[in-house]
């Protein structure tokens, strides 16, 4: 690769930027090779210090990169009035809060959480919550009925969704997860996409995204299967049996689908749709609908395919029982060995969820029963526990342990030993389980 310095104009249309000049939060609009042909940093890459040492240990010094998009890349677009942006939002001092509208980028979302580690469940905010959910059911028909007659023009609605159930989770991260992602005896499309959406902004934020990040990942999450609208209604049906060879291959279209009937609206940000198309792609590539693997596949869509995963496994299907959350958990940690996801984004989930999910049930020693209402401040495996006459049990300051998760009939849940957990290889791709040899 050229060393030459940056700046350089190489061509009318191309101009030479040094990789320490580039801007982490910025994302690439259009692919960029090297000189002889090999792609560097594909179209919709977020640029983070991951990406920026990545080029760094393989010796790139420079990119050539589109004159339209260099001032944006290489952070010459701010004015000389704008403070260089710090290494790190906790060093500023800087609280966003809970108005969407307040959060800058590059300040990790993850600063604004309120700490309620030490307080129950809020009424209140339940109700918040769930007035959150009917609004979602009522947008979404909208929007299927705008689908139906090609009249869809803006998703404002769904961004201010987004907003809401992002300024929740700032308020009390843990039980706006454990209410919302919570798995039920039905789910339809829509309440998916919720869960999805939500649970993918918490994972973000563990992963130290900013506020502008974070929502636009809700959006992927909210708008993710959009297309199945326009297409075989057994598509959309929650927990359904195995598809045919050929509604396999019509169905692994849906990505592609859902991206092109958003590709027209406006307010669609690129790294929303490209999260769309993405979706199930696996990170062993293995996924569908491009086979993509690794750091092709954008962060978003690594973070909603982990997301989407779990939900699976929770909700179940004709020809398997859904999984207790704690079993999920477990098996996704089994599978995440053989590559399927990305590690970062595992590690991420369980921190979210912790070893025992929010909203889950366990039993304990003294042979009661409680609800998972707060993650552990250090680990995985001690959250909050609250009883059911709303007494406050803090694992790490009792000695009583978990015996076992409750298992739930009415849910159709079922559990997975750690033997099957070891001996069973999954691909997400068809939702089958596979024993290995």
């Amino acid at each position: 690769m050229s060393t030459a310095s940056p700046n350089i104009n190489l061509s009318k249309n191309t101009i030479l930027v040094s990789v320490d000049d580039l801007q982490v939060g910025e994302i690439c609009r259009s692919p960029i090779d090297d000189e002889i042909g090999r792609l560097l940093l594909g179209a919709g890459t977020r640029i983070t210090t991951e990406v920026i040492d990545g080029l760094r240990e393989r010796g790139i010094k420079d990119l050539t990169i589109n004159a339209d998009e260099a001032d944006t890349l290489s952070g010459r677009s701010k004015t000389a009035a704008v403070k260089p942006k710090p290494k790190s939002g906790r060093d500023t001092g800087h609280n966003p809060g809970q108005d969407p509208a307040k959060w800058i980028k590059g300040v990790p979302l993850k600063d604004a959480l309120v700490n309620r580690h030490h307080e129950p469940i809020n009424q209140t905010r339940r109700r918040t919550l769930q007035g959150h959910v009917q609004q979602a059911r009522s947008k979404f028909e909208e929007i299927r009925l705008a689908l139906s007659e090609r009249k869809m023009q803006t998703v404002e609605a769904l961004s201010d969704l987004s907003g809401a159930f992002a300024s929740a989770m700032v308020d009390d991260h843990d039980q706006t997860i454990g209410e919302v992602v919570a798995c039920n005896t039905e789910m339809s499309l829509t309440d998916r996409s919720v869960k999805l959406g939500v649970l993918a902004m918490a994972i973000g934020t563990e992963l130290d995204l900013d506020g502008p990040s974070v929502l636009e990942i809700g959006m992927a999450g909210l708008l993710h299967d959009i297309g199945l609208y326009s297409m075989n209604p057994e598509f959309s049906v929650p927990g359904r049996g195995p598809f045919s060879q050929q509604e396999t291959w019509e169905y692994r279209k849906h990505p592609v689908v859902s991206a092109n009937s958003l590709r027209e609206v406006s307010d669609i940000p690129h790294a929303v749709l490209l999260a769309i198309e993405q979706v199930h792609e696996q990170y062993d590539g293995s996924g569908y609908p491009f086979g993509l693997e690794g750091k092709r596949i954008h962060i978003y869509a690594r973070i909603l395919n982990v997301c989407d995963t779990y939900l699976r496994l929770v909700l179940g299907t004709a020809y398997r029982k859904a999984l207790v959350p704690h079993d999920a958990l477990g098996f996704i940690l089994h599978q995440a060995r053989y590559g399927l996801f990305d590690s970062q984004v595992i590690h991420a989930l369980l921190r979210t969820k912790s070893l025992f999910p929010l909203g889950s049930r366990v039993e304990l020693t003294n042979g009661k029963w409680a609800d998972v209402i707060r993650r552990p401040i250090e680990g995985y495996a001690c959250p909050v526990l609250q009883l059911s006459d709303g007494e406050l049990f803090d694992l790490v300051e009792n000695p009583h342990e978990v015996v076992q998760p409750h298992c739930d009939p009415q849910r159709n849940q079922g559990r997975l030993s750690i033997e099957a957990m070891q001996k069973i290889r999954w691909n997400p791709a068809d939702e089958l389980f596979f024993e290995e040899e």
